[in-house]
């Protein structure tokens, strides 16, 4: 059966785990700089510097008119990140160099005063004394760089403890990324992950440092292995990398990868609409799918409720043959809604299943006790179709002792059988069976969905 797809990839806009734009709260161990102000060994060169800078920063603690300046800035960097329109945009970029520059004049020129003390920083406590008071400055002027530079400032300092040093490095590279240095992002990000930090979705923010600088490639690959090692460590992958992988690759055009990361959608990611999307790239990105392995995938689509669209219905009504299948064709017809009204397969499915219903569930019950290998394979189908799941147990049993010949069909639907009964376990263990050939990769999504069905 030839399958296309014309409007997947326009749907499938690229979702990106979303960094809030905001100011980096000073860390805990920031906050206790008055405790540590008490034992810097500031240097001579630099302390009047330093004077004057705490001045600007001290001095202005609980002004409320600094605190207005500085809410200012954030809204107007948050309208400029946000504009769709160069003129739009031209505005914003205006009126956030204003508030900033209302906030260093609220602070008596602290940026001047920070610009004549850079140069005279020479000893660690200089650098960290400076870094923290760099990060404060650019906090309230909304300046993501500025904060980056100060945190940067702290760690280069060599004065932050070992432990703490992965949470900076997460800082420095969460406000590189919002400053859009997504290079410099990438190494700060990438010393957080390496030195254990994963809190605050470190590990995703770095993919995206790949993908906002239109490194997808690199950004995939670095996102499949975050997720193979977790998946190799028993731990669950959050909801979303995948799905973002997903998207990724279906804008780049890369079918091949679309179809693997819409299985490990399916995989790990139990919210409906990320899997709806998931299973319209499987289903038409199917790597040389037989039509009774992609009827086997629109039997789960059907299940989980991922036959969103007329074409998938009509694909599922014409695969699963209702003149072979018409206790499928009538359970299908009856319920779906997403059957197109005034068509005419859809009619002659109905009808088909109306008609021949009875007759054939007859049949079945007649043929079953005699029928052995490739016959019992096919009465085990025609049940399965009839929700008798059973009897389709029993004679998918049948059919793997009697020498059926594609034993991956028939222990792909002895999996659908004992899953419609509810019995999950059983149900992966024989989805499991499936090594080889296009069913092994279906198989994982139906061992997913028995997963998500356990609970």
């Amino acid at each position: 059966m030839k399958r296309s797809v014309s409007h997947v990839a326009m749907a499938l806009a690229l979702t990106l785990g979303v960094t809030a734009v905001g100011g980096v709260s000073a860390p805990a161990y920031a906050q206790k700089k008055q405790e540590r102000e008490s034992s810097l060994e500031i240097s001579e060169a630099f302390q009047p510097h330093a004077i004057a800078i705490q001045e600007s920063v001290n001095g202005t603690a609980d002004n409320p008119e600094l605190k207005a300046a500085s809410d200012q800035a954030m809204t107007a960097l948050n309208n400029t990140l946000s504009a769709d329109d160069d003129a739009v945009r031209a505005a914003a970029q205006s009126q956030l160099e204003a508030a900033r520059a209302r906030v260093d004049q609220l602070m008596g020129g602290v940026t001047a005063k920070m610009a004549a003390a850079r140069p005279t920083i020479t000893t660690p406590d200089d650098r960290l004394f400076f870094g923290q008071m760099e990060l404060n400055v650019g906090q309230k002027m909304a300046d993501f760089s500025m904060q980056n530079s100060g945190i940067n400032q702290m760690i280069d300092s060599g004065k932050l403890p070992a432990e703490e040093l992965p949470r900076y490095h997460y800082f420095a590279g969460q406000t590189a990324f919002n400053a859009q240095d997504y290079a410099k992002a990438r190494t700060s990000l990438q010393q957080a992950v390496d030195g254990g930090y994963t809190e605050s979705n470190a590990e995703k923010l770095l993919v995206d440092a790949y993908f906002r600088d239109d490194m997808t490639a690199e950004g995939l690959t670095k996102l499949r292995s975050m997720i193979d090692a977790r998946q190799a460590a028993g731990q669950p992958v959050p909801e979303g990398w995948a799905f973002d992988g997903l998207a990724a690759s279906v804008n780049q055009g890369q079918t091949a990868q679309a179809y693997d990361w819409g299985l490990l959608t399916l995989q790990t990611d139990s919210r409906q609409q990320a899997r709806n999307q998931a299973y319209k790239i499987v289903e038409v990105y199917t790597p040389n799918f037989s039509d009774e392995e992609q009827l086997d995938l629109l039997r789960l689509m059907a299940r989980d409720n991922g036959i969103t669209d007329n074409r998938q219905a009509l694909a599922y009504i014409e695969l699963m043959q209702p003149l072979r299948r018409p206790g499928e064709a009538k359970t299908f017809t009856d319920s779906s809604t997403q059957l197109p009204t005034g068509n005419s397969m859809v009619t002659e499915a109905a009808r088909v299943g109306a008609d021949r219903y009875d007759q054939t569930l007859r049949e079945l019950n007649a043929d079953a006790a005699s029928a052995t290998g490739n016959g019992a394979l096919a009465v085990a189908d025609t049940y399965l179709g009839y929700g008798k799941a059973a009897e389709a147990e029993a004679m998918y049993r049948k059919a793997l002792e009697t020498g059926a010949a594609d034993t991956a069909k028939a222990q792909m639907g002895l999996g659908i059988a004992l899953a419609d009964q509810g019995k999950m376990a059983e149900a992966k263990q024989a989805f499991g069976e499936i090594t080889g050939g296009n069913r092994a990769s279906l198989a994982k999504a139906w061992i997913a969905y028995a997963d998500m069905k356990a609970g």
